[in-house]
């Protein structure tokens, strides 16, 4: 308002001179007016940058990690403007490209890029929102099962036709019987439906051959891109795209030798991309195993995450798991879920934590938020939950979806309310959150952080682009955020890391760059939960972070660590090459 003031001054003195004045004079750069206007427009930039989430990170940024982030800055800029911005022609023989753009289009082009090779090596922290069965990519598990003696597949119906092959239902599972010798391909008019083929021979027998069959497999267990990015057709029909692609995925990782050598990919894969914890939506409707060489569920329901801690201790007694700090799992029921199933399925995880006080760290509620019940109509059996988990003093905390809508006031918006409510410590997505300023200050003041899902939430149509995605406004409000991919494997990503979403939201923000994030990808070791914790010692340790003095401060000191040593390698891999590039 000053501001103002000082021009309308000076504009009403000009006004005030007679009519026969003659202007004979030019602007002027270096005019008081002028200068003036530009301080006061710093001024008011700083000012709004105070408020960010990243801003205490990037006021202890250290000189090499200030040098990197320049040196990233130009980078992005340099290929903004010589590598994706292209336009298209008239005759479609040149499609428009630009950053930004749609991801599944984008992807094949993002490889391409230096700065897809910063991110790769970028140190990401943690991986807080996944869910198990689509963490790790199809075709890594489908080699895995053809590999394995014994694993047959079945379908309801000959695979002979594209329209068989789309409503077919496929099942894998491990046969120790001498099979029928006379069939031998899945995709025949002849075949017998229901009858089990041994994979290996399937796949081989397969149009197109093994890489005919996974590719078959993949089909049906991923989003197509045609179909993410078709907006006019709305949540709800992605949405039913979406679930119908975890249908075949639960026969895929039940037997023990394919469950072991699931874990060792998936661990593998998220230290390779520079993840060094994780946190696994699994539960409800997991934790089937079938033991080495039987061919029936183990009826133990703690035989299954027998296998998942064997195998993180094992990940990490091997020279690549050596960083790794390890996992944990938050219990998670569908929300569409009679009362009696889900406070059956209640009960199974209250029993599961006593078991393995350890492995469970959490409970949240999944599936289409839209269409399942509410957390204001949950409200009895999670009360009810938290009642017997304190009776049986147990600390299992909510990390609840919520918010994960375009509504405006319908019942998945204000899950957001109830989730605060019941003291979640983190909230899953929260797409519509910069809707609410009271719940943006709620969140803040209670310290919740939100698992940002950017490709997630394009491809499940909440956002046509990067573009468009919230994620800048809670930044800029200042609400804890942290990167997470949900489900890669069924969503695009087609990758175990977070490297596609990290380098989507750094390529789309203009005040993100590498220090933005950096301030996410700590922020992932700062809200997990390593260990169980009273909510009064996690919001310590929270507030904390790295001066704090517990298991949370350690790791966040290492990621540090890690975070200089990667800053250093971007300063002497690029820095003479973009070093003398302008940054805006």
């Amino acid at each position: 308002m000053r501001l103002l003031s000082v021009l309308g001054a000076a504009s009403l003195s000009i006004l005030g001179v007679s009519g026969a004045l003659v202007i004979d004079s030019e602007p002027d750069v270096n005019s008081t007016l002028v200068q003036q206007h530009l301080i006061n427009r710093e001024k008011l930039i700083d000012l709004e940058k105070t408020h960010r989430q990243d801003h205490l990170f990037r006021q202890n940024l250290s000189p090499t990690a200030k040098r990197a982030d320049e040196i990233v800055q130009a980078i992005r800029q340099d290929e903004i403007d010589n590598y994706w911005r292209v336009a298209g022609t008239d005759d479609g023989s040149v499609d428009e490209r630009f950053a930004g753009e749609v991801f599944p289009y984008a992807r094949p082009l993002i490889s391409n890029t230096t700065l897809w090779k910063v991110i790769r090596r970028m140190p990401k922290g943690a991986l807080l929102h996944a869910h198990l069965s689509a963490m790790l990519p199809f075709d890594k598990i489908v080699r895995t099962i053809i590999s394995t003696e014994g694993m047959v597949v079945s379908s309801t119906q000959p695979l002979d036709t594209e329209e068989a092959k789309k409503n077919a239902t496929i099942s894998f599972a491990h046969n120790n019987d001498t099979l029928p010798s006379d069939e031998s391909r899945i995709d025949s008019a002849d075949y017998t439906p229901n009858t089990q083929i041994p994979v290996e021979v399937a796949s081989a027998n397969f149009e197109g051959g093994v890489e005919g069959f996974i590719a078959f497999i993949k089909s049906r267990t991923t989003v197509p891109p045609e179909d993410s990015v078709r907006h006019e057709l709305g949540v709800d029909e992605i949405w039913r795209k979406f679930q119908a692609a975890f249908g075949p995925t639960d026969t895929m990782i039940q037997y023990e030798p394919v469950v072991r050598k699931f874990y060792q990919q998936l661990f593998s894969d998220l230290v390779n991309d520079g993840i060094n914890w994780v946190e696994i939506r699994s539960g409800g409707s997991s934790g089937k195993l079938v033991h080495d060489g039987d061919e029936d569920v183990d009826p133990n329901l703690d035989a299954w995450w027998h296998v998942l801690v064997e195998e993180i201790d094992n990940f990490k007694a091997t020279e690549a798991g050596k960083a790794f700090l390890g996992a944990r799992v938050i219990w998670s029921d569908s929300r569409g879920k009679s009362r009696a199933s889900l406070t059956k399925s209640m009960k199974i995880a209250l029993e599961r934590k006593q078991n393995f006080p350890e492995l469970f760290s959490g409970y949240d509620l999944v599936a289409q938020e839209d269409l399942g019940r509410p957390l204001s109509d949950l409200a009895p059996e999670l009360v009810w939950f938290r009642e017997q988990s304190d009776a049986l003093n147990l600390t299992i905390p909510y990390f609840f979806h919520a918010g994960e809508t375009l509504g405006d006031g319908n019942s998945t918006d204000s899950n957001l309310f109830d989730a605060l409510i019941f003291n979640t410590r983190r909230i899953g997505h929260g797409f519509s959150l910069y809707k609410h300023p009271n719940l943006i200050n709620q969140v803040i003041e209670q310290n919740v952080m939100i698992e940002v899902c950017p490709i997630s939430n394009e491809v499940l149509r909440l956002n046509e682009d990067i573009l468009h995605h919230p994620l800048p406004a809670m930044i800029a409000h200042g609400v804890p955020t942290a990167i997470s991919n949900d489900d890669p494997a069924i969503l695009g990503q087609d990758v175990a890391g977070l490297s596609y979403d990290f380098y989507e939201v750094i390529q789309a923000f203009d005040n993100v760059g590498l220090a933005g994030l950096g301030a996410l990808a700590q922020n992932s070791f700062r809200w997990a939960n390593f260990e169980d914790q009273s909510d009064k010692d996690w919001i310590r340790d929270v507030d904390r972070g790295e001066d704090g003095a517990g298991v949370k401060a350690k790791n966040i000191q290492t990621w540090n660590s890690d975070w200089e040593d990667f800053c250093k390698w971007v300063v002497d891999e690029y820095g003479s090459k973009y070093g003398a590039i302008s940054v805006a």
